[in-house]
């Protein structure tokens, strides 16, 4: 697949997004890219790649972390009649909508960029959150996101972390960050037949490579 997703029109003023893209705020990356099963669930109108080095993409072969950072823009679609997200006041955007798009942000990059299989699993080993400012629902958000220490096994990504500066106006709104680790589908039911029965899911102890202990 190819890395330049970038569409032709006119730019918002320091953002980088077509002017077009802003206003469709309907438009919806496909649900199986963030694994929601249904349209309205899903908080991503599109990603495009931030000046991407030649080999910015390209996987190890080796089992270790890569260095260098990989950084990606998006554009979020908020639905204020979404009955879980706006149940109440639906002046502002509510925090666990935020944290929502973060997930969906980060999983959908593994997707089209890293070459990630629809079929793995992400799990969230630890995250932060900031919210510095009220984000209204009816302005566009834009999402500026950092990919790094990338760690590799056998060719394939299995842990990464990400940071997610959220803008609104030119202002910055939230900002959260957190590390996955991806893994088969098989190992993360693995997870949950120990979490049900004799240990709780902290106690199981997700290595950097996805092993688990």
């Amino acid at each position: 697949m190819s890395n330049d997703l970038n569409a032709s029109g006119a730019s918002e003023p320091g953002l980088g997004i077509p002017a077009a893209s802003l206003e469709s705020v309907v438009t919806r990356l496909d649900k199986h890219l963030v694994h929601k099963s249904y349209d309205e669930n899903v908080l991503v109108s599109r990603i495009d790649a931030v000046q991407p080095s030649p080999d910015a993409f390209a996987r190890s072969e080796k089992d270790v972390a890569r260095d260098t950072a990989d950084h990606f823009r998006a554009v979020l679609c908020i639905d204020r009649d979404h009955p879980l997200f706006f149940d109440r006041d639906r002046g502002h955007v509510h925090a666990i909508c935020f944290m929502e798009a973060a997930q969906q942000t980060a999983i959908a990059v593994a997707h089209l960029f890293y070459g990630v299989p629809l079929d793995v699993e992400f799990v969230a080993t630890d995250c932060s959150a900031k919210f510095l400012s009220v984000a209204n629902i009816d302005e566009p958000l834009i999402a500026d996101q950092t990919v790094s220490a990338h760690v590799y096994r056998r060719g394939r990504l299995v842990r990464m972390h990400t940071t997610l500066v959220i803008h609104q106006a030119g202002l910055e709104r939230v900002r959260l960050a957190g590390t996955m680790v991806l893994l088969k589908r098989e190992q993360l039911r693995h997870l949950e037949e120990r979490a049900s029965t004799t240990y709780p899911f902290n106690a199981v102890t997700i290595g950097p490579s996805g092993s688990r202990s």
